[in-house]
């Protein structure tokens, strides 16, 4: 190996010149000013050793656990005391009780990383190692060769207390999104060969004359009883369809007095990858009509005209969705279209609507997987997930399995949807969350908003609480595509109390005693925020 071995006898010598004195040891100090110390009985041999290269496997790995059989035979502890060392070269040595055995490495075209495969030949030696590098992990490696895994870890105390792996790391792990995507891991497909709608809706039967006649009528109302809201009031009041820079946001969904947390998130995911697709769906008749275009529960193109009457609380107050500073925008008109269209045709109440039936009225396509919470993925896994849903455009909604965990700066709420963001430029996390009650945590500004966002770490204690529900796009959508799809940076806007704390009733619904951080808006702030737009 390309090392500078300083031999233990040589440190031997330095500690009988000064028998007299006490125990010996060597201080490292490092450049942060800590101090690694080591007493010189304890040392063998110090190497000064080249790291390896970009691409290659590099470090010191400490033995944990040997899975016979492909995992189904013996699985047996180590205490670490087994070690794999890489350096350039590349080169890797493998430490074992009575032995050093050093191997030259050859590594496919595609580098270390999951998956791929490396060959291991001693000097002198005609004879190659196979090995698979079957996962690799934030200090976890795991090596296949023959039908054993070798589990290794980044530390000696990790390797000797880790508890014998289970789920996720007893498969191989990808590295590929799309051939991640071709594997049996998802689960949840909601695709029909009877409606393009998907299999929810294939006993619900295509539009009547009398249908079509009914949701083109602007006077004809959602049915409250049907979607268990009645006691609220339809009021009439003024739509701007696009507040935030002529163009639909996620900024304009905020979800309020209504459990519809899924179409919220559906509604979000069209604004962050499908903005101008929006603008094709509504046309603005006049001041008080909106004409939606939708699909009926067979796939069939059909309108949903709506007036301006919002559906409020006894004083006045809008519990539909809609934007900052009260907003009532393109979000609010299309959740009244799609409670129109649930009452004429009556396959789901808008209250807890899932989001593989919320977004096919809107795209007529209900084709989708799920991904549910816990241990059978890698870290790196729900990265892929995440790529390969917005790369294929598809709308990106998740949950999480336990709230009141903090994701960034915001907590995670149960039984409620987000969607699926990519992270931003930089980020040190894998992607964004964005809660639908569009919240902001204590220090948001007018130029730096949070909008809801949660940012996903990579920790996989968090990870594993992440269950996700992707939808295909509907075929007219594919054109109008966001190009160079990135993080979401929010818009500048004036942040009002709701814009920064949830209401009551979304406390209640999915049984929140708070939002950390939850804090009352100053006066004075909103005044000089004011002065800064």
């Amino acid at each position: 190996m390309n090392t500078k071995r300083l031999i233990s006898t040589a440190l031997c010598v330095l500690a009988l010149c000064s028998a007299a004195m006490a125990q010996q040891r060597l201080d490292i100090v490092l450049k942060d000013k800590s101090i690694l110390s080591c007493t010189l009985d304890d040392i063998n041999y110090m190497e000064v050793v080249e790291g390896a290269a970009p691409g290659e496997l590099d470090g010191v790995w400490y033995l944990g656990w040997v899975f016979a059989n492909n995992g189904s035979g013996t699985k047996t502890h180590y205490d670490g005391t087994e070690v794999l060392v890489f350096t350039a070269g590349p080169k890797m040595k493998w430490i074992k009780a009575t032995s050093e055995l050093v191997y030259n490495l050859t590594y496919s075209e595609n580098g270390a990383q999951p998956g791929e495969i490396f060959y291991g030949q001693r000097d002198g030696s005609s004879t190659k190692l196979k090995y698979e590098i079957f996962a690799m992990e934030e200090g976890l490696l795991v090596i296949k060769q023959g039908t054993k895994r070798y589990y290794f870890y980044s530390s000696r105390d990790a390797a000797t207390l880790a508890p014998q792996p289970t789920n996720n790391y007893t498969r191989a792990q990808y590295a590929d999104a799309d051939k991640f995507w071709a594997s049996d891991i998802k689960g949840g497909y909601s695709g029909s060969t009877l409606t393009p709608m998907g299999k929810h809706f294939e006993r619900f039967a295509a539009a009547t004359d009398e249908d079509k006649a009914w949701l083109a009528d602007p006077n004809n109302q959602p049915d409250q009883d049907w979607h268990e809201l009645s006691g609220k009031v339809w009021t009439a009041k003024t739509i701007n369809l696009y507040p935030m820079a002529s163009s639909p946001v996620p900024a304009d969904v905020n979800q309020h007095g209504i459990g519809d947390c899924c179409m919220c998130a559906v509604f979000a995911s069209f604004a962050y990858i499908y903005p101008d697709w929006i603008k094709t769906v509504i046309e603005q008749n006049s001041a008080t009509k909106f004409t939606v275009h939708m699909f009926d529960p067979k796939g069939n193109p059909i309108d949903v005209v709506v007036d301006n009457k919002l559906l409020c609380d006894a004083g006045g107050g809008v519990i539909q969705v809609f934007g900052k500073n009260n907003k009532y925008n393109w979000a609010t008109i299309m959740e009244k279209a799609l409670m129109k269209w649930e009452t004429r045709f009556k396959c789901n109440k808008i209250g807890g609507i899932g989001t593989e039936h919320a977004a096919p009225p809107f795209t007529g396509n209900g084709t989708s997987y799920s991904f549910g919470w816990g241990d059978y993925l890698y870290n790196n896994e729900y990265s892929l997930i995440v790529d390969y849903a917005l790369s294929h455009g598809m709308i990106s909604v998740g949950g999480f399995h336990e709230g009141g965990v903090m994701m960034g700066q915001l907590e995670s709420v149960t039984g409620h949807a987000f969607t699926v963001m990519y992270p931003d430029e930089g980020a040190d996390y894998l992607f964004v969350m964005r809660n639908p009650w569009g919240n902001e945590p204590s220090g948001s500004t007018s130029s730096n908003r949070t909008d809801g966002k949660l940012k996903i770490p990579n920790d996989h204690s968090k990870l594993r609480l992440v269950d996700f529900r992707l939808v295909y796009p509907g075929e007219q959508m594919a054109q109008y595509k966001k190009e160079n799809l990135g993080g979401y940076t929010p818009p500048r806007f004036i942040a009002n109390y709701h814009d920064m704390n949830p209401t009551d009733e979304m406390l209640r619904m999915y049984n929140v005693k708070n939002y950390v951080p939850v804090f009352p808006v100053d006066y004075e702030d909103l005044l000089h925020e004011a002065e800064v737009e």
